[in-house]
């Protein structure tokens, strides 16, 4: 299912991930509209984390890893679908050919990712179906198959210099899958909005190896 989409813009599509954490906010809406708003040369792709429900998730011992990965899977499609109909001029997608259709009707698409899964788990490097892997890990996937950049957007504190993935891992903030899921991708960042811990929103990329930065506070008077 290694697929190449037609480049219709000067940039390589955006592949951004709302934290779970982050859906109780009561600002969301606006702060996710305002890192939009200086994105607007890009083409993006939406999609949520689990939340809570995941990690109440881990506590069922009854249930398999490889249950467990796809209950998980369908918690963050039935939160991306409610972001679709939260958040202003969205629909939700379960295809890329569905997101670009999107971008052609001026509409942020938010991907529900089992589909795009269940498929991609003919490919010999699909994601392992283990608690390793989380929804950090599967917004980076889905960006690698399709030469997107990524966005994490985080709850917790980030790290104020460059530091490692694995040291990522080891700070809790990525899933223990995430370094091998990035080595593709030409570039990703981590970011909070205002909302979160820090004050201002980050929009440079960087690159991915061999380490990741902080965000950097952005200039005032730029979008």
């Amino acid at each position: 299912m290694k697929t190449k989409r037609p480049t219709s813009s000067k940039h390589r599509p955006l592949v951004i991930k709302v934290g779970g954490s982050l859906l109780h906010l009561k600002a969301l809406v606006s702060e996710l509209q305002q890192l939009l708003d200086g994105l607007e040369q890009h083409e993006v792709i939406l999609l949520t984390g689990g939340g809570p429900a995941v990690k109440a998730l881990r506590k069922l011992s009854a249930l398999s890893e490889e249950a467990a990965h796809w209950h998980c899977i369908k918690l963050m499609g039935d939160l991306t679908r409610s972001m679709s109909e939260t958040f202003p001029n969205s629909v939700a997608v379960t295809s890329w050919q569905e997101a670009e259709a999107a971008w052609q009707a001026d509409r942020y698409p938010w991907f529900v990712v089992e589909p795009f899964l269940r498929a991609d788990d003919q490919d010999k490097d699909h994601l392992p179906h283990n608690w390793d892997v989380s929804s950090d890990s599967i917004a980076a996937h889905l960006a690698t198959r399709y030469q997107a950049d990524l966005i994490l957007i985080k709850a917790c504190e980030l790290p104020k210099r460059k530091i490692l993935t694995k040291s990522l891992v080891e700070r809790g903030i990525v899933d223990a899958y995430f370094p091998k899921a990035v080595k593709k991708l030409k570039q990703w960042k981590l970011v909070n909005l205002p909302g979160g811990t820090l004050q201002e929103i980050a929009l440079d990329l960087f690159e991915s190896e061999p380490a990741v930065s902080a965000p950097r506070k952005r200039p005032r008077g730029r979008r």
